[in-house]
């Protein structure tokens, strides 16, 4: 009997096969179309259990797809399509119980009449599963922290087949790797965020000639180490390698507050002479997240991201210098600190508490450029990347345990490995960025 077949059986109505438009849904992701035997779509956490069982019992791969927004396209097995379970209901005492394939966009839009907001990654379209899951970067990362830290329950399916809801007080060492170790642990299927204000935001872009990057990264990084945690800002820095894409870079700010104190606090960035345009004024926290791409974009990416522990003028100067070759090549600069850096290393498998930013560094090279040229291009960008440590695991597209190494540390890898061997020791669910059990 096929996986499909057999699958069906156990889950009826809910498994589609090639040819359908759920599988054609539910196998594709970011990256591309998937080749799965089977899609299996459950409308409940027990649901879930019988298709994570039956690929335990069965020995066949299982993806979990939230929003199809990272991951790598599957090649045989089974892909679990989460983006029924998309529930959005608030307690009406400050938190808010979301489906696990909901996306970011829509929780925007629920919490909204409450001026209450979740801090969630830069795009609307992404699943929050996999987000809040992974750690979640977002626009208020400053003034509210990462999205894990405002996780205070997940209900999971484990590698067993049980339906359990994890906290700080209840499997503890399971709630804490489930908020930044991925999907190495079991299947969230549900999640309450304490959320927060969001209400009175004020912010836009601002952007500059190419010419003037040397003092607008300087500015910016003055600004950014003297601000309060109440403003938010990503640095990017693009080439001309588009048409209606000019070069230079865009500085993207957030702040909770007045427009008179954002423009008293950019005031040295605004008075420089690069200023090409500025657009700044009151904005919903909703109309911050973007539209993702439809898909992955027809080049090859070569770079990197790594946490900045300080922005000293001679990682500045790196960055300004990577950006400047004959190579195409952006890079983004994303302010840290504020409420990410108030939590403790520990509290979550995303450690890198003390960094004042994060970087990400992409060259930009045609699709079918040679592996030779590729690892030349790399080794222009490593000069950068070496004033960071680690790397953001929602954001890096290379895969492998040397990988897995540079996105934890050793003690919190290790400590991911144990409890990986107590919730899955089988390993059955098999992450990008993966997590083996310890032996």
């Amino acid at each position: 009997m096929s996986i499909l077949s057999e699958l069906s059986e156990r889950v009826p109505g809910r498994v589609f096969g090639p040819g359908t438009p759920e599988y054609d849904a539910g196998s594709a992701v970011f990256l591309g179309p998937g080749a799965p035997e089977a899609v299996a779509r459950p409308e409940s956490a027990d649901e879930v259990a019988a298709v994570v069982a039956f690929a335990a019992e069965a020995r066949t791969p299982l993806a979990i797809r939230s929003g199809g927004h990272g991951g790598l396209p599957a090649e045989g097995g089974v892909v679990l399509d989460l983006s029924c379970l998309a529930s959005i209901s608030s307690d009406g005492n400050g938190r808010v119980h979301v489906g696990a394939g909901a996306r970011w966009g829509d929780v925007a839009a629920a919490l909204a009449p409450a001026g209450r907001g979740v801090s969630s990654g830069d795009t609307r379209d992404v699943g929050v599963g996999g987000l809040a899951t992974g750690g979640g970067i977002g626009w208020l990362v400053r003034t509210h922290g990462l999205t894990v830290d405002a996780v205070r329950e997940i209900e999971v399916v484990t590698a067993a087949g049980a339906v359990l809801t994890v906290s700080d007080d209840s499997h503890p060492d399971l709630f804490w790797a489930l908020r930044g170790g991925g999907g190495n642990f079991g299947v969230a299927t549900r999640f309450t965020f304490e959320t927060a204000p969001v209400a009175g935001l004020v912010g836009g872009s601002i952007r500059f000639e190419q010419s003037g990057l040397g003092d607008v990264l300087r500015a910016w990084r003055d600004i950014t180490v003297a601000s309060p945690d109440t403003l938010n800002s990503s640095l990017m820095v693009m080439p001309a390698f588009a048409p209606g894409v000019p070069a230079g870079p865009t500085l993207g700010v957030a702040l909770l507050g007045t427009e008179a104190e954002l423009r008293a606090i950019l005031a040295p960035l605004l008075d420089l002479p690069s200023v090409a345009e500025e657009q700044l004024g009151p904005v919903a926290y909703g109309d911050l997240l973007e539209s993702a791409p439809p898909g992955r974009p027809p080049f090859r990416f070569v770079g990197g991201n790594g946490f900045v522990p300080a922005l000293t003028d001679e990682f500045l100067a790196s960055v300004e210098r990577a950006v400047s070759t004959e190579v195409p090549t952006m890079a983004l600069l994303r302010a840290l600190g504020g409420a990410y850096r108030r939590v403790d290393a520990d509290a979550t498998p995303l450690a890198f508490r003390d960094a004042e930013a994060l970087l990400v560094l992409n060259a930009i090279l045609p699709a079918d450029a040679p592996d030779e040229q590729a690892a030349e291009v790399q080794l222009a960008l490593d000069a950068p990347l070496d004033f960071t440590v680690g790397r953001y695991g929602n954001f890096t597209q290379e895969y492998g345990d040397d990988v897995v190494a540079t996105i934890y540390p050793p003690a919190t890898l290790d400590r991911l490995r144990r409890v990986k061997a107590e919730f899955d020791p089988g390993d059955v669910f098999r992450a990008p960025h993966h997590v083996a059990p310890l032996d």
